[in-house]
């Protein structure tokens, strides 16, 4: 690993300059504070903590980390990043870009006064210009579960729309035509690919779009509850439904069951899974999946390799399939009314 006298003699400036960049001082015109960054990340310059070498990777969210009515992606992506860190003994920080990053730091400097060699980044659509930023600075970095035509952004990302659009597909097959859709009102990619399904399968189906039985909601059990109300509540209600966030799911069939609303003999319900949720509901919930394990794993595996210069690609473009699995939530259409009927009064509805 270089030094900062190795970097000083490499631009001919005084270690002094190198360590005034590092530490952000006002007293550096720009020029210098460019090259000397850039050198900074050409060469994999780290600090070291007394006289060892950081090993910590971060798993950096550009505002607040994602809150847990998201689902189970950020457990079980944090669970693959585990593994991945494991052969190489690195440990990981948690870190909140906006948060913590001071007026007029730029990225790798952030970075390294934090001690972190490489990051795993998240991303929406809002942020994408933060990520090109670091990117374009060549700080080491990947993202998980977003795509980016700048070749400068590292990416491993799940396409979930060949597999949604099956789900729709499925749904149709079965004799559905009223198919409402509860859209995770977070703009990123894989979102934007569910919904693009969906009124892909309609299309290509002969059914016209009703705008009314789109809804987009912030993911979470109390979403769901409130999308099956207003998707049941009209003259001509749906018959099936497409949650493309599993907590949103999952409230849909809790709504279900208070109204008396047997899933799948009066209403189906498809989901997406992160992890392993549609296992431990009953009926077990019809749902396109993702590994998001598996995505942190792959992410992690790649930063660490490319730290450690075991890496020959100079750059991560990967995409996963995702895939649909048919479980029990799922079945040819109710007659209207029966959709609408509660079987109980207020309570958990009869499943005789």
């Amino acid at each position: 690993m270089a030094s900062v006298r190795a970097i000083a003699s490499r631009l001919k400036v005084s270690p002094a300059t190198v360590s005034r960049v590092l530490n952000n001082h006002p007293d550096v015109d720009e020029a210098t504070r460019e090259r000397v960054l850039a050198c900074i990340n050409e060469v994999g310059y780290v600090p070291r903590v007394g006289r060892r070498l950081t090993n910590v990777v971060a798993l950096a969210y550009p505002d607040e980390p994602v809150r847990s009515e998201y689902g189970a992606f950020e457990p079980a992506l944090l669970s693959g990043i585990m593994r991945g860190l494991e052969e190489h003994r690195f440990d990981l920080k948690l870190v909140s870009i906006r948060r913590d990053k001071l007026p007029g730091e730029t990225y790798t400097q952030f970075f390294l006064r934090k001690g972190i060699r490489g990051v795993i980044l998240r991303c929406f659509r809002y942020n994408r210009p933060m990520i090109a930023s670091i990117a374009q600075e060549g700080f080491p970095s990947v993202v998980v579960a977003e795509e980016f035509e700048d070749a400068k952004v590292n990416f491993i990302r799940s396409d979930s729309y060949a597999s949604s659009r099956r789900a729709v597909e499925h749904l149709i097959g079965l004799g559905h035509r009223r198919i409402g859709i509860v859209v995770h009102n977070v703009a990123d990619t894989d979102h934007a690919d569910r919904r693009r399904a969906y009124d892909d399968a309609l299309y290509c189906a002969g059914i016209k779009l009703d705008p009314s039985l789109v809804m987009e909601l912030p993911a979470g059990i109390s979403a769901g509850e409130q999308a099956l109300d207003s998707l049941l509540g009209r003259s001509d209600p749906v018959t099936a439904i497409f949650a493309t966030n599993p907590m949103t799911a999952l409230g849909i069939m809790r709504r279900a069951q208070e109204l008396g609303v047997v899933v799948p003999r009066n209403l189906s319900v498809v989901g997406v899974d992160d992890s392993d949720v549609r296992m431990h509901v009953w009926p077990r919930l019809t749902a396109v999946t993702q590994d998001a394990s598996s995505l942190g794993f792959e992410a992690t595996i790649w930063l660490t390799h490319a730290l450690m210069r075991r890496e020959k690609k100079t750059s991560c473009r990967r995409t996963i399939a995702t895939s649909f699995e048919v479980n029990g939530t799922t079945a040819p259409p109710a007659t209207p009314e029966a959709v609408r009927r509660p079987v109980g009064h207020g309570g958990a509805g009869t499943h005789s």
